[in-house]
């Protein structure tokens, strides 16, 4: 787990909030480990208050639990949060880019390529925590390039259970030249105003091969085990 810069008076809650939440997403703490106030405080050089703090605004958005008398623990993956959160996801995906057919420029494109060529080279490089924050950005750019940038901050709200399902299936199944030939045909198909096609690659992207039961056997221990 990795510190941050100093941050100003009062700014400690956010500071611990922002570190713990990035290593739970990115499932550095895997789900359903004990996660302790104490050793994080101390890791991160803060007092006990702003990271009990941190610890209940992360048990409201459902990625911690915290049972008195027992300690805080990394919530399992709850698999009918991430089929719901990946509908909303997909429906209003797919909302943005009709937009985005309809009045991205040129220089909207080369924007998108610029991060596509990024990828590439972090993709030669194997680094794929980089590759994560790149493919965040790519979609989060078609977003604000049409408008809607409140609306991508809304739907990152619901989106937890499902980043940490899709993060543990790139790490275990994805090859990322697919994604990022996916996302290079995205653009190619804004670029001819073609959003037929550019529909119908954002689906399979979004999807992206939701091996749910393959994940559900390999790391049974990760998940929240299913009603019915």
């Amino acid at each position: 787990m990795q510190k941050q810069s100093k941050l100003g008076k009062g700014l400690n809650r956010d500071y611990v909030y922002d570190i713990v939440k990035q290593n739970i997403l990115t499932l550095k703490f895997e789900p359903g480990i004990m996660i302790s106030e104490k050793d994080i405080a101390e890791k991160l050089e803060v007092s006990r208050t702003p990271t009990r703090e941190a610890f209940i605004k992360l048990a409201e958005e459902g990625l911690i639990v915290i049972y008195p008398q027992k300690g805080s623990f990394v919530s399992l993956i709850d698999m009918d949060q991430v089929e719901e959160a990946r509908f909303v996801r997909e429906t209003m995906e797919v909302a943005i880019l009709k937009i985005a057919c309809d009045i991205f420029t040129e220089n909207d494109l080369i924007d998108l390529e610029v991060l596509i060529s990024q990828q590439k080279i972090y993709s030669e490089h194997k680094n794929y925590e980089k590759l994560h924050e790149l493919d965040e950005e790519f979609h989060r750019t078609i977003f604000i390039k049409c408008g809607k940038n409140r609306i991508w901050v809304l739907i990152q709200q619901m989106l937890s259970h499902y980043k940490r399902f899709r993060n543990l299936l790139l790490a275990v199944y994805f090859d990322w030249e697919i994604i990022i030939q996916q996302h290079t045909w995205i653009v190619q198909y804004i670029r001819e105003h073609n959003f037929e096609l550019a529909e119908k690659e954002l689906r399979v992207h979004v999807k992206s091969r939701f091996e749910k039961d393959a994940l559900l056997q390999k790391y049974p221990n990760f998940f929240l085990q299913q009603r019915g």
